[in-house]
Order: structure tokens, then sequence, then C-alpha cells
């Protein structure tokens, strides 16, 4: 027999800075919900609103099997440890904290929960900055069937708190940011190709190899822009590298002016920051052009919509070949392609 959500989520929203055991019994919980929100895994999201602009939450998600324990951790040892997200979080006297609990909630369904509440808050237009070092999108496991019924609940309790900071499902699930974000759930083609990219990047930069040529080929709607948006994410996420993470220099390229404004739109929310200075996504031309002028050699380019890169030079390109001079300028390029979109020159 399916199993039926017949379970409403507990939401208790707290004082950040001032978090105490105290404060959740305060809440005029029943003694069932309050040993949800206390003693079972929880969902929590703690925000602050920096101004009266259109842009100004900034938002940290996270999921726990003790809420009293982690909390102390980020107001102690997150802050000791050198974390400036949970620094500014701590200094100002906004900070809020929504905790969520729920009857199923386990460590799959949590995580699951969590990935997806990264996923809405990027795409929410409030929203300035979301912070999380991860993305979880869980396989298959016992309370999975649920997963989408138990989110709606939880969205819809929480937009009754806050209906700026969380608007209704439509607008979110409408928006450009979220068709580009890196939390979709990948398809098992997906993060197959996305594991094999990453390994071979992995041993290009090992072996200190240059102009290195990593080509994805698929067709439009075969869900190339998530796969993107999932690599180039989790490579700033990445402790694998044999560079260090203040030396790396990974970027997307991007020539559809839309999807430029989309993609940095997302690389900024997520705080995705080249130590050179140089924007993580930018033009090709552009680029080239910064890397040839100051000498600069990227680790990681990945390239949007290759077929569409120039052969010739025109206007702001000087060059003959958009692909040649990326591999110049680049240890590796992984080139993202619909072979049947390859238009030949003018």
């Amino acid at each position: 027999m399916p199993l039926q959500d017949k379970y409403s989520p507990i939401i208790g929203k707290v004082n950040y800075n001032s978090f105490s055991v105290k404060a959740i019994k305060e809440l005029d919980f029943s003694e069932k919900d309050e040993q949800l929100i206390l003693d079972y895994p929880t969902v929590y999201i703690i925000d602050d609103k920096i101004s009266d602009k259109k842009h100004n939450y900034n938002v940290y998600v996270g999921e726990t099997t003790d809420i009293n324990r982690r909390t102390k951790q980020h107001l102690n040892d997150d802050i000791r440890n050198g974390r400036e997200d949970f620094k500014k979080l701590s200094d100002s006297s906004t900070t809020e904290m929504y905790i969520i609990g729920h009857k199923y909630f386990n460590k799959s369904l949590t995580l699951d929960i969590e990935n997806r509440l990264l996923h809405y808050l990027l795409s929410s237009e409030s929203v300035k900055n979301v912070n999380n070092r991860r993305g979880n999108p869980q396989n298959d496991y016992y309370t999975s069937e649920i997963m989408d019924s138990v989110f709606s609940k939880i969205w819809r309790k929480l937009h009754s708190l806050n209906n700026v900071l969380f608007p209704i499902e439509s607008v979110i699930r409408d928006s450009a940011l979220f068709k580009a974000s890196p939390f979709h759930k990948l398809t098992k083609e997906q993060k197959e190709a996305k594991s094999k990219i990453i390994l071979q990047i992995l041993s290009s930069l090992t072996q200190n190899l240059d102009g290195q040529l990593i080509l994805v080929e698929g067709e439009a709607g075969s869900g190339k822009t998530v796969l993107m948006s999932s690599l180039l994410y989790d490579l700033f996420n990445s402790n694998e590298f044999p560079v260090s993470k203040d030396k790396m220099s990974i970027h997307l390229l991007v020539n559809h002016e839309q999807q430029l404004t989309v993609y940095q739109q997302m690389a900024k929310k997520l705080g995705l920051k080249n130590k050179n200075g140089i924007d993580v996504v930018i033009k090709p031309t552009s680029f080239i052009n910064y890397q040839s002028k100051n000498n600069l050699k990227a680790d990681v380019v990945i390239v949007d919509e290759a077929h569409l890169l120039l052969t010739q030079g025109k206007q702001s390109y000087r060059g003959k070949n958009h692909l040649k001079d990326l591999l110049a300028n680049a240890k590796v390029v992984v080139a993202v392609f619909d072979e049947n979109q390859i238009l030949t020159t003018e």
C-alpha cells in the first residue's frame, strides 16, 4: 500500500542569535511537536533581511539530527573556523531561523527537502545570497514517494509566515533561475555524464596538461543547461582538485544575452567567485581578450552552446577561431554543443 502524506509539517520561527531549547518550548507546541523539533531530524532556514530593497535576504539552508547542537556550532565553531557567512548572520540583529519538523523526516528526506529549499530560494527574487556548500538530491528511499507532497505543504506554510521570502510555488517554478538552477535532481544519464566529465578534468589537472578538450553533445531539451550549472557548482565546491581553491580559475562562457544574465545572477547569488577577480560567467570573446591581454590561463572553462563559437574574426573578436583561442587560454575546455545546430560561417 502506497505511503500517504497525512501529516502537516511543524515550523517554528525563532530569533537566531538567541536560540535556545527554552525558545522552542515557548512556541506553544504540543509535546509531540516539540519533540519532532528538538529530538528528530529537522531542516532549517536562517535568514537575514539586509534592507528594504527588492533583493534583500541572505539565507542559509541546512539539515540536522540535533538542532540545538547544530545551531551552537554555527554560532560558535563555524565563526571561529573563519566562516564569513555565519559571522554576518551572527552580527545582524534581524537574523531569524525557521526550524521545520515532520513525522516522516529521515536523513534522506531531510537532505531532499534541504536541496529543494535551496532550489526554490535561489529562484526567489527577494534573495540576494544563498549559502550552503553542497547540493543533496537523493536517490529512491522509503519516503521518497511523498517528498513532493511534504515539500509543498512546507512551502505553503513558510509562505503564510513570510510571503516575500517564500513566494507562491508557481512564481518560483516559472522563473528563469529555477530552470537553470544547479539544484535540479539529475537523471541517471546526467549523473553519469557529470561524473565522467569531472574525472577527466581531475585527470588533466593532476597531470598538469594544457588545452584539453572535453566534448559534451546533446540535442535541445536533453538537459544540457541543468548539467552545466550542476557541473559549475560542483567544481566550485569540490575538494578533490590538485590546485588550491584559492588559486582555481573556473568559468562558464555564454553567448546568449538572456542566458548570460541568468547565469550571472545564479553565480552571484551562490557566491561563486574566482580569486583572480574575473567574472565567473562571461562571453567567450571577452574571456579570450582578457586572458590574452593579461597572459592568464584558466583551469576549467565550460562553454554553453559551443556550436555557436566563431570560426573567424568578427566585431570585437580579432582572432580566427574561438575554440582554438579558448584551448590556448585554458587547461581544460568543456564544450557543450548540439550538432544539429552547428552553423556554417557567413
